[in-house]
């Protein structure tokens, strides 16, 4: 063989080991984050941000997608499955398994995304199992507005949408309302491509003469219009009891959001009603009529009479000694009924400050901010920063305000984070316990002198 020819040799050689080479590398499992959203994004708009995990031939076990915790920001992750995918990338066949993530600022800045490393094991070119990793890249996600700035109240970046119904008519001829009587208002806002907890509490009012009473609110993050746009939605209860006859007016319920398009404020509203209130309708006895009672029979009649006024107040107290029994236990259980009923509404926000509580006594700031902000929005709907300022309690606004500068300040601190004194002054702004007043037991019978 010449000397090019053997030249000629090595090189394609070399060439076979390249492309091979470069087919093993094409073939290692890669992960891909796209940030479905025009940057920079709006303080609380919330935006969909989906990883992508690529593997080689097929996946033997699903990739495990961890949290995102983002300081100064909201990250949830949707209960939806992931979404499968086949691509081809330089001619190798790729399995692919997409999640998606929900992303919301709280304030301006830019926001890094952690580098999180995810896990599975997917099928080799040899038909073995192979351990997979990848790990996710840089990204940076920019909000509008001042970077560090303290969070403030935002408004939902979404077209929001307010229905209203009522449990009865409250206009025309079968509207039927008079004095006394109870009229619920049920308020429904959806925000579309928004978690419920963004959406605000809307503010009741009622004219005077009329008792209002707002119930707890129904959260759902998957609601749909009707368009059938997925979303959260708001559900809120409002009973109105009206003390007097008249007309009345029920207020309008407004809300307001922020358009991303136009980047100005909004408002939506459920129109304001107008009800007339019946005065209440009166029972009126009938008189006694005839002839006046004549003697019973008997010597002028006294006798009889005092026997029969003395057999009427028997029978009487018998009836009253015997619906007493059967009341007594039916409003033992009615109580408890009402007991338990308060428990239940309370469940859920007393739920959310218990486990706040445990964060701060485990001296754990991240899960104790984390968990102040869903207690602070499911409760009162304001952001951690904006309830401490709105309390007025000077220690409360500081132990927040020394929680964040520890979590996101430029320095970190030294030493750890102590959440005793955010721990002793929460207690009191959870909902109000009432004591169950204990059943006085009934005594037992003493025993024999002499047995």
């Amino acid at each position: 063989m010449t000397r090019a020819g053997r030249g000629f040799g090595i090189w394609l050689a070399g060439l076979a080991l390249w492309l091979a080479s470069a087919l093993a590398l094409a073939a290692d499992p890669v992960v891909r984050v796209d940030v479905a959203a025009q940057q920079p994004v709006l303080p609380g708009q919330q935006i969909r941000i989906d990883v992508t995990v690529l593997a080689p031939n097929f996946f033997l076990s699903a990739p495990v997608f961890p949290t995102l915790q983002v300081p100064g920001a909201i990250v949830t992750m949707p209960d939806d499955r992931g979404q499968n995918t086949v691509e081809t990338i330089d001619g190798v066949s790729y399995a692919g398994i997409r999640k998606t993530y929900l992303f919301a600022a709280e304030q301006g800045g830019d926001f890094q995304l952690p580098q999180v490393s995810i896990v599975f094991t997917y099928s080799g070119d040899d038909g073995k199992p192979r351990q997979g990793s990848v790990t996710l890249p840089a990204t940076t996600i920019r909000a509008a507005g001042a970077a560090g700035a303290p969070a403030v109240a935002t408004l939902p970046v979404a077209r929001l949408n307010v229905t209203q119904r009522f449990d009865r008519p409250v206009s025309g001829p079968q509207a039927q309302i008079h004095a006394g009587d109870a009229l619920v208002r049920t308020i429904t806002t959806f925000a579309p491509q928004t978690q419920a907890m963004m959406i605000r509490p809307p503010k009741v009012e009622a004219p005077a003469g009329v008792r209002v009473f707002a119930g707890d609110p129904q959260l759902s993050d998957a609601a749909h219009d009707s368009a059938g746009n997925t979303g959260g939605s708001r559900t809120d209860r409002i009973t109105y009891v009206f003390e007097h006859a008249g007309t009345y007016t029920l207020p309008a319920i407004k809300v307001e959001w922020f358009d991303p398009v136009t980047r100005k404020p909004g408002e939506s509203e459920a129109p304001e009603v107008k009800v007339d209130v019946a005065a209440a309708p009166h029972l009126a006895g009938l008189s006694p009529t005839g002839p006046h009672a004549a003697p019973l029979p008997g010597e002028g009649g006294t006798v009889w009479r005092l026997w029969l006024w003395a057999a009427g107040g028997a029978l009487v107290l018998l009836l009253a000694w015997l619906l007493l029994h059967w009341v007594r236990p039916r409003v033992a259980r009615l109580r408890r009924a009402l007991a338990a009923r308060r428990s239940a509404r309370a469940a859920g926000s007393e739920a959310r400050l218990a486990a706040l509580l445990q964060a701060c006594r485990a001296n754990d700031a991240p899960a104790a901010y984390r968990a102040l902000g869903v207690w602070s929005r499911t409760a009162w709907g304001k952001a951690p920063s904006e309830w401490a300022a709105g309390t007025g309690d000077a220690a409360l606004v500081s132990a927040v305000d020394e929680l964040e500068r520890r979590l996101f300040g430029a320095g970190t601190g030294t030493g750890q984070w102590s959440g005793s004194e955010l721990a002793g002054l929460l207690p009191k702004y959870g909902p109000p316990h009432r004591p169950v007043r204990a059943h006085r037991a009934t005594p037992a019978a003493l025993p024999p002198l002499n047995p």
